[in-house]
């Protein structure tokens, strides 16, 4: 007794031995949690509160606008997280490969069944199998089950249904189906939200969007496309009202000093060299020139007006009879002054204070470079002169706004759209549906036996089913 009371505790003692936790246990864990809808679900709402932080909060600005309209510590924290460039953030492109692992995952995971299971021989059914669907039906038919299977075939071909027929010495079966591609849809879909955002992920880190302010007959270098881009005309035309219509751009390409293209953009139609894109966005006044200013050149003891000249842009312009030569050589629309650097700007893209700079010439000896205010036309006196210059009117020259975009992930988007529009358009008006019948000849005719699912519009299917119920009673008459 004692022996066995040794034998019973060891073998109550003895360790129980549990599965290890091997490569295919993890990976399917792996699999299981990036498939899950719930990831899906938040990664969705995560990504629509960052969209919404990177709507309200503008992008890419300058570090005084945030601080003036947040603050210096809100600021900060903007830094830290991202916030000011949201799209470029490291955590950003995280939440979109996950999303595109989750869609990846769940397209690896069902899609394959699924599509086997579509395109799997299934005539070797039993009459079980039929019966017991939601949708059967018996029919007794009269003539030889082969005449009433080839009617079965050319009927459900009119219906647009692919037929494959087995022929048994006791029996007739057929498989029929169509709509094979509305299965395909929802996948399709699934799968597009992927290449759309693979699309977006490569045009955000290889591609640019900025903005050039150009003026006509100048030259701009495009560092990354590596030519030249030439401003040749720049218009805008006008309704019979005075509003504006369009304005216009003709714009010339030139690669290694050669003109390769030339063309005239407007609104939504833009020119495209490299993969890059030239739209035409606005147009303004220039800041920093004039086409021609109105200048009166006044006598000093009097305040007479002794001539009115219309100076061009840098071009010098001789009155004789009073022994000047004049020139505009510079132009500010907001006139500032940085005392540091000792230089005159335009402290702003307004023309609030706007200020002309003459080149003056008075008999031959006295050369002064006095600055002209629009606003203000006695602020400052010229020692010496025996004149006083008044800028009384000017017309600005006219600036094209340019937006200039490369995007390498366009197309990318272009087939990621349009896969989704095809997938949910077939998943919403193609719908998969099948057929069985068992063709079983007794001595008055056959029996069919027909059953058929759907996986969509249940309703209209039943009635497809009952019109076809209805033609199949009638083929041997």
């Amino acid at each position: 007794m004692n022996g066995e009371r040794q034998v019973l505790v060891e073998k109550e003692a003895a360790p129980v031995a549990t599965p290890k936790l091997g490569w295919e246990e993890i990976s399917a864990e792996l699999a299981g949690f990036f498939a899950s809808i719930k990831l899906a679900m938040f990664l969705f709402i995560v990504l629509a509160m960052t969209a919404t932080i990177g709507t309200v909060i503008q992008q890419g600005e300058r570090p005084d606008v945030y601080i003036k309209e947040y603050g210096e510590e809100a600021y900060r924290w903007f830094l830290r997280l991202g916030f000011t460039d949201v799209y470029h953030t490291w955590w950003f492109t995280s939440l979109l490969a996950l999303l595109c692992i989750n869609s990846l995952t769940c397209f690896y995971k069902r899609f394959p069944a699924i599509w086997r299971s579509m395109m799997q021989d299934k005539v070797n059914v039993a009459l079980p199998f039929i019966t017991s669907m939601k949708h059967n039906a018996e029919i007794r038919v009269a003539g030889t089950k082969e005449r009433v299977a080839e009617g079965m075939v050319h009927m459900l071909a009119e219906k647009g249904y692919r037929v494959l027929v087995k022929n048994d010495p006791q029996e007739v079966t057929l498989y029929a189906t169509k709509g094979i591609m509305g299965r395909v849809g929802a996948h399709m879909a699934h799968l597009s939200a992927t290449v759309i955002v693979l699309g977006g992920l490569i045009g955000s880190y290889w591609g640019f969007q900025e903005f050039g302010v150009c003026l006509e007959g100048q030259t701009y270098h495009i560092p990354k496309g590596n030519f030249d881009l030439r401003i040749d005309k720049f218009w805008i035309d006008y309704h019979d009202n005075g509003a504006v219509k369009s304005y216009n751009s003709t714009l010339t390409v030139i690669d290694h000093d050669r003109p390769m293209t030339t063309k005239t953009i407007t609104v939504n139609d833009p020119l495209v060299y490299k993969g890059i894109w030239f739209y035409q966005s606005s147009y303004g006044d220039a800041w920093d020139r004039v086409e021609v200013a109105r200048i009166n050149i006044k006598e000093k003891e009097t305040d007479r007006v002794l001539k009115t000249v219309d100076l061009e842009w840098q071009k010098e312009v001789t009155v004789d009879h009073l022994g000047l030569k004049l020139a505009l050589t510079d132009f500010v629309a907001d006139f500032s002054f940085n005392s540091s650097e000792k230089k005159v700007y335009s402290k702003s893209v307004e023309h609030a204070n706007p200020a002309v700079r003459l080149a003056i010439q008075e008999r031959k000896t006295l050369r002064a470079t006095p600055w002209i205010f629009y606003h203000y036309p006695d602020l400052f006196d010229i020692q010496g002169s025996r004149y006083r210059f008044e800028l009384v009117g000017y017309q600005p020259m006219k600036f094209t706004g340019l937006q200039i975009n490369k995007d390498p992930g366009v197309n990318i988007v272009w087939v990621g759209s349009t896969m989704i529009v095809v997938g949910i358009t077939l998943s919403s008006f193609i719908y998969h549906r099948r057929l069985w019948a068992k063709v079983i000849p007794h001595d008055a005719g056959a029996t069919v036996h027909l059953g058929g699912n759907s996986h969509k519009s249940q309703i209209d299917f039943q009635k497809e089913f009952r019109k076809l119920t209805e033609r199949i009673k009638t083929i041997n008459t």
